[in-house]
């Protein structure tokens, strides 16, 4: 059915292996667990001889569904020192189901660091390693325009930065995106760039299928019926879902309200200038300069992502998330649409993930290297980063390295790994999740904010849990964005894995399925030298109330050692 695809990276070694049988019915966050752990010393040196990273698509990749073309990116994080699967959308997951192909596993260490290498996959589906020495030293934009020239408008393209290049802990993949070709979308999470980076491959380049592969089915016809309710279930959903009419952005209307939006570097003070982020300025800035309702992916049917255009016309970035929006604004007191969006465009360039460079540039400031809320400051420090100056390179190794370098006390991390939009005094499920999550504090591992987050210890420790397994399910076969209507049609989901794969799996079966991508991962990490009494959320966060509710983080350390 689908292909393997295995590269030595010092023998310049290409295998075409057919998928196992084992992993029959995994994709993405599950595959990558289930890889890690039989083929991955979780002692290894995340950048040595013996590390592996994993590129792979989702289990429906190619099948139609909604939201399925999803990417995962896999390896042991230099940042966290555990197992790391980063999400993505963009049109690379579509190219390679187009190729047949489930998986690319890169291993081994080149001979030199001078030698970096394209892994080419034709249209007629041959690979090949291409010299990539006169491309060193190029970031993203540039990288894909050069190879968009010489093989093609129409490729997909995976590749790394600079901060790749120079295996900053923080460095991610970026991927093109569906319809405009750049690469805005980021594997970002985990420093998964600089593992990339460390096996000398500055990128994929996937031409179109000139014949494309289509999945097959244990029951075609019944796929399809049910693919088309699921599908119709989620776009009339997105007729009425803020994450569609407006974006992620939207979500600054609820954490701006609630004090949950870090802001001053987690101190929750709140700012009248949050006005300035709220969702109707942020459809004001998105139409003056640039749209949004853009998908990333083929058969994206929510569209929350978006183009910015600058002054000129010309495109700036794109996939303008929350995320991006929270660490590099409020929490470095900066509350201008156009100033972040050139932040987002920098970090995508070089390949790095904007949540642990927003922090780090907070801590900056925190430090006084530059004042609270200069924006002109803060983008002196990003070029910095892109010169590889001393404090370039200190930033580019992430959040805590910055925080320790500097003898600041408030640290908003947990496994080494900084912490997303939302102030754990104020979503107290979420902390949880930071703390306890195989991943480290992210917002993709299981957050619980929404109409019914639990303020009660039991209900926000559960609530964490079931999240936990639902990101993990998602992250299997679709995009989150999708999983507040799929995720109340699980039997349904269910059948739709039986009739592609075969079997007599139900609702349980795909909770026990993304309960399993759990354990493997925690049995990773325990192995990786993760202790029960790692699962700690950092001591201010206990000790200094939130402004807008007076609470503080208060589920206590014994019931986080699970």
């Amino acid at each position: 059915m689908w292909k393997t695809i295995r590269i030595n990276a010092k023998k310049d070694l290409i295998k075409t292996e057919e998928y196992k049988d084992a992993y029959m019915g995994l994709g993405g966050r599950g595959l990558i667990a289930q890889f890690l752990n039989d083929e991955v010393n979780p002692d290894c040196d995340p950048l040595g001889e013996e590390a592996k990273i994993i590129i792979c698509t989702s289990m429906f990749a190619g099948s139609g569904l909604v939201c399925a073309n999803r990417l995962s990116v896999g390896a042991k994080s230099p940042l966290t020192g555990g197992i790391k699967e980063s999400n993505v959308g963009g049109s690379a997951a579509k190219a390679l189901s187009d190729h047949n192909i489930r998986s690319i596993i890169i291993e081994s260490k080149p001979k030199t660091d001078e030698m970096m290498k394209i892994i080419l996959i034709r249209s007629d589906g041959t690979i090949s390693l291409e010299d990539a020495t006169s491309y060193q030293g190029m970031n993203n934009y540039e990288f894909v325009e050069n190879m968009q020239k010489k093989y093609s408008e129409s490729i997909s393209v995976i590749s790394i930065g600079v901060a790749g290049e120079r295996l900053y802990k923080n460095s991610s993949l970026q991927i093109t995106e569906y319809g405009t070709n750049y690469p805005c979308r980021a594997a970002g999470r985990g420093g998964l760039g600089s593992v990339l980076g460390s096996k000398g491959i500055k990128g994929i380049v996937i031409q179109q299928a000139d014949e494309k592969s289509k999945p097959e089915y244990a029951d075609r016809e019944k796929f399809s019926k049910i693919r088309k309710v699921l599908n119709k279930s989620v776009a009339e959903a997105s007729k009425t879902n803020p994450y569609s009419l407006i974006g992620t952005a939207n979500t600054v209307d609820k954490t701006g309200v609630a004090g949950i939006i870090p802001t001053h570097n987690f101190t929750g003070t709140i700012s009248e200038k949050i006005e300035n982020l709220k969702s109707d300025k942020f459809m004001d800035f998105v139409n003056k300069n640039g749209k949004n309702q853009q998908p990333c992916q083929v058969g994206c049917l929510i569209k929350c992502s978006n183009i910015i255009k600058d002054n000129d016309g010309k495109f700036l970035t794109g996939g303008f998330e929350y995320e991006t929006i929270a660490l590099c604004g409020p929490n470095c007191d900066i509350y201008d649409f156009e100033t972040i969006a050139r932040m987002d465009r920098i970090c995508d360039d070089l390949g790095l993930d904007t949540i642990e460079t927003g922090a780090s540039i907070a801590l900056c400031m925190e430090a006084e290297i530059i004042p609270w809320g200069d924006a002109n400051a803060a983008l002196k420090l990003y070029q910095q980063i892109a010169d590889g100056t001393e404090l370039g390179n200190l930033i580019g190794q992430g959040t805590v390295a910055v925080g320790e370098y500097y003898k600041i006390k408030r640290i908003p991390t947990c496994k080494n790994q900084a912490m997303p939009g939302y102030d754990p005094r104020g979503t107290i499920g979420t902390g949880f999740t930071y703390a306890t999550s195989s991943m480290g504090a992210d917002h993709t591992a299981g957050i619980t904010l929404g109409k019914d987050d639990p303020t009660d210890l039991i209900g926000a420790v559960q609530t964490s849990n079931i999240m936990q397994h639902i990101f993990a399910m998602a992250d299997s076969m679709t995009c989150m964005m999708t999983m507040p209507t799929l995720g109340g049609q699980l039997d349904q989901l269910a059948e739709l894995y039986n009739a592609m794969y075969g079997g007599n799996l139900n609702a349980d079966g795909l909770f026990a399925a993304a309960d399993r991508t759990l354990k493997m991962e925690h049995e990773f990490n325990k192995k990786a030298g993760w202790k029960k009494e790692d699962n700690r959320i950092p001591e201010f966060f206990r000790t200094e109330p939130l402004p807008s509710t007076g609470k503080t983080f208060d589920i206590p350390a014994e019931m986080m050692e699970v």
